[in-house]
């Protein structure tokens, strides 16, 4: 039963990563990985369509009550998540600020209401779900890999923006200290030098994703954020020069 119902978690968490794909796509013509973890998946929608399960299992039969606590229920796990993260790593990964009825940013109104519809939408499908999981012949194998692989996963990712925390922390104390001229005429230089080095190096890929598919992200230490966001992306896209390429250039200024 517990290997059925994490296979459950992994699937609608991987349906919630390729919906996230979907709105990166409309909303902002590109895609990205919009979950926080690195592999395809958003565990907080995993969470929900579970907790939707358990609602479906006492309020199935009045699909009114399922939309309305579903979407209660969905926007308080969204609230508390974006709590529990703020609290762990100074930072907010998404911002309903600008979005009509919103609650302190973290829950909106339409939100409620995307997610009342999943509820009853998990109320139809989870069955289906349920009978695919159920025909994996070797169904608890699967699970064990998948669990490890996913924690694995949740102890990186952690670990790495951990380590992203401390970055902005000091850069934006170093900020405050006075040293914005110095910054500018020095380290600026330095470190853009550095990001077209070893780019790859100074930022890892989780660190990265971050600049890249959370255009909303706000951090406690927001000075410094900027400031690493736009030199990352004054460097991102700078090529290195192949030794053909090099030779060209040669001809030519000759």
């Amino acid at each position: 039963m517990i290997s059925s119902l994490f296979l459950c978690f992994l699937i609608y968490s991987i349906g919630g990563w390729i919906w996230e794909e979907i709105m990166s796509i409309v909303f902002y013509h590109k895609i990205t990985n919009r979950g926080f973890l690195n592999g395809p998946y958003c565990p907080i929608y995993g969470v929900g369509a579970l907790l939707f399960v358990l609602l479906d299992h006492f309020f199935g039969d009045n699909l009114i009550v399922l939309f309305l606590l579903g979407g209660l229920i969905a926007c308080i796990l969204e609230y508390a998540t974006s709590y529990v993260m703020e609290l762990l790593f100074h930072a907010r990964w998404w911002d309903y600020s600008k979005k009509p009825f919103n609650i302190n940013g973290r829950v909106c109104l339409s939100g409620y209401a995307t997610f009342a519809v999943g509820a009853v939408g998990i109320h139809f499908c989870h069955q289906y779900v349920l009978g695919f999981v159920e025909g994996f012949s070797h169904k608890d194998t699967i699970a064990i890999v998948a669990a490890t692989i996913f924690a694995l996963d949740v102890i990186s990712t952690n670990n790495s923006f951990a380590k992203f925390t401390r970055i902005l922390k000091d850069f934006q104390t170093t900020l405050g200290q006075g040293a914005v001229i110095q910054f500018i005429q020095k380290g600026k230089k330095e470190f853009l030098a550095e990001l077209n080095k070893r780019t790859r190096h100074i930022l890892t890929y989780p660190q990265r994703r971050l600049i890249s598919a959370f255009p909303n992200y706000k951090s406690s230490y927001d000075n410094a954020y900027r400031e690493i966001q736009k030199l990352y992306k004054d460097t991102k896209y700078k090529p290195k020069k192949t030794a053909h390429a090099r030779k060209k250039t040669k001809k030519i200024v000759k």
